[in-house]
């Protein structure tokens, strides 16, 4: 999910992704992460709002995986929405998972319209978090959770030369908070028993395997997939990013808050 309809995960870009990451994943961890952003959280006939859907793979695991009565999942880009309708109507999941393209800025939905909302690794595109963080609350029930990953900056900006190295390979647009400031805006739009835990160590070591899977042999794999120039382009993105996974400047999380009763 960007912070804009300029379809930056064009098909070239998502096979790339889902090459390396598995079949309707556009970020790191699969079905296992989905559960540990959730950990402890019991989905059992909730209704979940999903920020930045992508493929719809992350709906399919609510339902399926997490017994969620109902998911809507948003995004920003038509593209990843028209081909996770696809999915999930393949799915025979229609009838428990509505996908919706919208407009940045506020959701289209009433007040207190949702038990949880989750987000997997899309808040890094939306640059205003106190609006956003804000809408989450709105949209919540007294008594609701937010559970999500995002990907943050432990040393906030200006950006170090490694980190901007990055950046510019990756062409993506990252508007990216430290754990800090993250934790003070949940606490600032109103969400009590805030918790951010820190998932650096955890990333290095997808980091490195995702690397492996660029290079040698397997080089050539991606190649066939996605052509010669993006399969090196993913190359140098995963080497950069590597190195600022290592000192500490990318920093995932996931973060948890629940709404007030009253």
């Amino acid at each position: 999910m960007t912070n804009g309809g300029s379809h930056e995960y064009t098909e070239q870009f998502v096979a790339g992704l889902e090459w390396i990451w598995g079949e309707g994943f556009l970020s790191p961890g699969g079905p296992e992460e989905v559960a540990a952003i959730l950990d402890g959280l019991d989905l059992g006939g909730a209704e979940v709002l999903d920020i930045g859907c992508g493929l719809g793979g992350v709906d399919l695991l609510l339902v399926r995986a997490h017994r969620a009565a109902r998911v809507t999942g948003i995004d920003v880009e038509r593209p990843l929405v028209d081909r996770a309708k696809r999915t999930v109507a393949a799915a025979g999941l229609t009838g428990r998972i509505d996908l919706l393209l919208v407009a940045p800025g506020p959701f289209p939905f009433a007040d207190a319209s949702f038990d949880v909302v989750f987000s997997k690794d899309s808040i890094v595109h939306i640059p205003d978090k106190a609006a956003l963080y804000g809408e989450v609350l709105r949209v919540l029930r007294p008594g609701g959770v937010f559970a999500a990953s995002d990907w943050l900056a432990g040393s906030g900006t200006p950006y170090s030369a490694p980190m901007r190295v990055w950046l510019d390979i990756v062409g993506i647009t990252f508007d990216m908070e430290t754990p800090e400031n993250t934790a003070a805006a949940l606490e600032a739009a109103g969400f009590v028993e805030v918790e951010l835990r820190d998932r650096n160590d955890w990333y290095r070591r997808a980091v490195r395997e995702e690397l492996a899977l660029v290079s040698g042999e397997s080089l050539d794999r991606l190649a066939k997939v996605v052509g010669r120039e993006a399969a090196e382009h993913r190359l140098a993105s995963s080497t950069a990013k590597l190195e600022v996974v290592d000192r500490g400047e990318l920093r995932p999380v996931h973060m948890r808050g629940r709404k007030p009763i009253r």
